[in-house]
């Protein structure tokens, strides 16, 4: 009696996909999903990274200083303030990040060597832009908490550009 394993296949590599190819395909699939799925958002995640890095700008170094004393604006009730900042050999960018009554969060920025500079705000779901003042000055007034990054260059978009690290806002 021979050995099933040593029967000849009647398929071979180069054959068209099947029904039964396409069943088996996706008995795999449900396997996987069941037991090892896909984590949430890291598809998007993966696709903001690498949009930034197809940028080719220099990154920026990230030095984070964590305010503990509570702000005011005017009436409004405290709100706690994070300041980032970035350095480049061209370029540091001062961040605050304030969260808002809504849940949002306001950029404030500023750019040193002071100067007019578009600056991008890049996220998972899109990008949006301001320009910063001759004094180097910005602002994002109510963005959704998440990744994000900067991006910033001079208004006519030619020459240098850099870029933040990826943060969580």
């Amino acid at each position: 009696m021979g050995n099933a394993m040593n029967a000849p296949s009647r398929y071979s590599p180069g054959d068209p996909m099947d029904v039964v190819d396409v069943e088996i395909l996706a008995d795999l699939a449900r396997i996987q999903m069941t037991l090892d799925p896909v984590p949430d958002g890291l598809v998007e995640r993966s696709l903001f990274a690498i949009t930034l890095a197809g940028l080719q700008a220099e990154v920026m170094e990230l030095e984070y200083v964590r305010v503990p004393e509570m702000s005011v604006r005017g009436e409004a009730p405290p709100v706690e303030a994070r300041t980032i900042t970035f350095t480049a050999e061209s370029l540091t960018v001062m961040i605050t990040l304030s969260t808002r009554q809504d849940g949002r969060i306001r950029i404030d920025g500023w750019a040193a060597p002071a100067g007019e500079l578009t600056v991008e705000l890049h996220r998972p779901d899109g990008t949006v832009s301001t320009v910063a003042d001759e004094d180097g000055r910005f602002v994002f007034d109510a963005v959704e908490p998440g990744a994000a990054s900067l991006l910033l260059r001079a208004p006519d978009a030619v020459g240098h550009a850099v870029t933040t690290p990826i943060i969580e806002l």
